[in-house]
């Protein structure tokens, strides 16, 4: 049973915006934008408008340290991506589409950049792994049930799933509403901790081990630790170190696995005749399922060493996008079914192991401010999905579906070379670091 000190109604507003934004768009826009346009190309575009949003969390974060306005910020978010939804079905045209993609993912991170600094703000350093970890699994809980809903809602048509997900986010303001002024009237905000401290100090390993999603426009921590510009401009320096490395092997990574995430329902129904309510079924049980793995990925790592499951995680990869490939080619439906259903699993529940073990390496390996390494690994995570999802929107309309997998595998084979073996990576001298 989860700590009830730990947790704050508001937590619940939260959920309902994981259901919809990581359960319900991600099905629900790449199915519409295929069967609207008929144009493969038109998915990716629409889903890397949906994608780049998230970069916007840094202005959101210094407007919410300068103002201090967070409950206006985390309900203005959640009524402009309500807005939003209910608008999406009734525009035409890629430029209208693309624009209102990108609203949605700017009002959801306008709403997780909140959600975590009304945390830290409002509470003491000692109780925010906690307190982010179970907020993180609110989202997280959020998003299968959002997936559950998104299958059954296909079914009625698109229309009805946007709307429908839009009317969730009117209870989800509501709540807020509530939770948030209680939290208001009981604690006071702490001025010593700004956006610029939290992202110079602030640590996600501890964090890593409580689940998390993974689909466009999902994740708590992408928004945790800012892309922060010094950090950057060292990386040049620390590209022939072991952490360089780690990092360019982090962006090949999700580079390679974006188109995958943009196009998997469109996919797995023209490629396999799979459902998309199978689909969403599938997702939402697997990684259900994975939320187990987290606890032990964190185990692991403190066992065998971080390194050694992030290498672990990636072949497990390359091996369900390997599967897919040969599903692809295969002629008989009962083994193509299979294979599908199979590698599509082991694509899901291999992303616990990536995610708690790079989380790790990342506080490990950085010659750098924890929080400056995790602006890192945000720029590299987030800029590798935006540069993936376009490149896959291209692929797809010159070599069809093959081209996903095919990416995936590239990618996770460039990311394993450049990354190396754990035991037999010789670190090159840093001239300087980032403090």
């Amino acid at each position: 049973m989860a700590p009830r000190q730990w947790i704050e109604g508001w937590y619940g507003a939260y959920g309902i915006l994981g259901a919809v934004s990581s359960g319900i768009i991600p099905i629900t826009l790449p199915l519409m934008m295929a069967q609207a346009t008929g144009k493969l190309s038109t998915v990716g575009y629409v889903m890397g408008a949906f994608n780049l949003g998230a970069i916007s969390s840094p202005i959101w974060g210094n407007i919410a340290d300068k103002t201090k306005a967070f409950r206006a910020i985390f309900f203005g978010g959640l009524a402009v991506e309500a807005v939003a939804m209910a608008a999406f079905p009734l525009v035409h045209g890629l430029i209208a589409w693309f624009v209102i993609a990108l609203i949605m993912c700017i009002s959801t991170a306008a709403v997780a950049t909140c959600a975590i600094l009304m945390v830290v703000e409002f509470h003491p350093v000692k109780e925010w792994t906690p307190r982010i970890g179970w907020l993180q699994t609110f989202n997280g809980a959020g998003q299968a049930i959002g997936l559950l809903l998104a299958g059954v809602l296909v079914t009625a048509g698109y229309r009805v799933a946007l709307w429908a997900g839009a009317a969730l986010l009117l209870p989800a303001i509501g709540l807020g509403i509530w939770a948030l002024r209680r939290i208001a009237m009981r604690y006071a905000l702490d001025p010593s901790v700004t956006i610029r401290w939290l992202r110079a100090h602030g640590d996600l390993a501890p964090i890593s081990r409580f689940a998390r999603v993974e689909l466009l426009g999902g994740g708590i921590l992408r928004h945790f630790s800012i892309i922060n510009i010094r950090s950057l401009k060292a990386f040049a320096d620390l590209l022939p170190t072991r952490f360089g490395r780690f990092m360019a092997s982090i962006f090949l990574l999700f580079f390679g696995i974006a188109g995958f995430f943009a196009y998997f329902p469109v996919f797995l129904h023209m490629s396999f005749h799979i459902s998309p309510m199978v689909t969403s079924f599938d997702y939402a049980i697997t990684a259900g399922l994975g939320v187990f793995l987290y606890p032990l990925a964190g185990r692991w790592c403190s066992r065998l060493g971080a390194g050694t499951i992030y290498l672990l995680g990636r072949i497990i990869r390359f091996a369900a996008f390997a599967l897919m490939l040969v599903a692809i080619v295969v002629n008989a439906e009962m083994v193509r079914m299979v294979l599908a259903f199979g590698s599509f699993s082991l694509v899901i529940l291999a992303w616990p192991l990536i995610s708690v073990s790079a989380t790790e390496l990342t506080s490990e390996l950085s010659p750098m401010k924890q929080g400056f390494a995790q602006g890192l690994y945000n720029a590299a995570n987030a800029v590798g999905t935006v540069a993936g999802t376009y490149a896959a929107g291209a692929a797809v309309a010159y070599m069809d579906f093959k081209s996903l997998p095919i990416m995936a595998i590239a990618g996770l084979l460039l990311s394993l070379l450049i990354d190396g073996l754990p035991g037999q990576r010789k670190e090159k001298p840093v001239g300087s670091t980032v403090t």
